[in-house]
């Protein structure tokens, strides 16, 4: 048996995009050489490694058991490449990064903490902001990380990589009323006080839209703050409810704690890669995006 590392490589990809037409897009191939490394790679192991489900797929035992070494040389081809880039002088730089502050705050940092490993001249200055202001400034950035619907104005010459499906909660005190449901409807969320995102929020623009197009409506806006943490701190002081991206709640959080919404609120998180990127920052790009990938689709739904 004589593995390929192509094949390896894809099915990684595979694993952690979720789907053959998102490792295709990934590793900047065509769905049908993705499928033929992946077809390879089952018959050179012997056994079956997935199967579809729906649009994704799912590992089986053995799958699951060979991703493990799979990534292992994948791995290892990163910190080879990373050695080369060190030869060829692409090991220092700066790169600049405009981020909505879900990702920024909640997402971004374990992402930044395993490339300084790599990397570790490599300075990354991210700039946190709504995602519309992510939109207007991409041209000033190395890179862009939004959490909204793409919109028509994003120039041609920025690449676009989706990195999966964020799922929207209600955020409360533990003491509310709402906390017995397991899943709260909007017409019950919009009997309460609610605080809202600003204006240009990708996480306000999604919510707005499903209010609107399920009740015909937006609820009376109680209360607007710029930013997530002012959010969380008003709910924590029983202002209201907020709404926020399921990776907001902090780690240990005594007081705070969410509900799924009914219907359940999804919205796109894509990067955002502009021509005039810099060497190190497509370095980066490579990096981050399947790092942001594997976190959204392993989360829970």
């Amino acid at each position: 048996m004589k593995l390929n590392p192509d094949q390896l490589l894809s099915f990684v990809m595979l694993v952690q995009s979720g789907s053959v037409s998102a490792a295709a897009e990934a590793r900047h191939l065509t769905q049908p050489a993705i499928s033929n490394q992946l077809k390879r790679l089952q018959e050179c192991v012997g056994m079956s490694l997935y199967r579809r489900q729906g649009r994704g797929v799912v590992l089986t035992g053995a799958g699951e058991a060979f991703y493990r070494y799979a990534l292992a040389v994948q791995q290892s081809l990163q910190e080879a490449e990373s050695f080369a880039d060190t030869l060829n002088g692409l090991d220092a730089g700066r790169v600049y990064l405009a981020a909505s502050q879900t990702i920024a705050g909640s997402l971004l940092p374990a992402a930044l903490v395993a490339f300084q490993k790599l990397a570790p001249h490599v300075e990354v200055f991210v700039e946190s902001c709504n995602s519309r202001q992510v939109f207007a400034r991409i041209a000033e950035h190395d890179l862009g990380l939004v959490e909204s619907p793409l919109l028509a104005s994003v120039p041609e010459c920025c690449r676009v990589v989706a990195l999966g499906q964020d799922r929207i909660v209600a955020v409360m005190r533990n003491d509310h009323a709402l906390v017995a449901h397991e899943a709260i409807r909007l017409e019950d969320l919009a009997k309460y006080p609610l605080i809202w995102r600003e204006s240009g929020s990708g996480t306000r623009d999604v919510l707005e839209q499903t209010f609107i197009a399920a009740l015909g409506h937006r609820p009376e806006v109680h209360l607007c703050l710029g930013g997530v943490s002012a959010v969380l701190e008003a709910v924590r002081q029983g202002l209201g409810i907020g709404v926020v991206s399921q990776f907001c709640l902090p780690t240990g959080e005594q007081i705070l704690t969410t509900r799924a919404l009914q219907p359940q609120l999804h919205r796109p998180m894509s990067l955002l890669l502009p021509a005039h990127a810099s060497p190190v920052a497509k370095k980066f790009a490579d990096f981050l995006a399947p790092c942001l990938q594997a976190r959204l689709n392993h989360a829970p739904v």
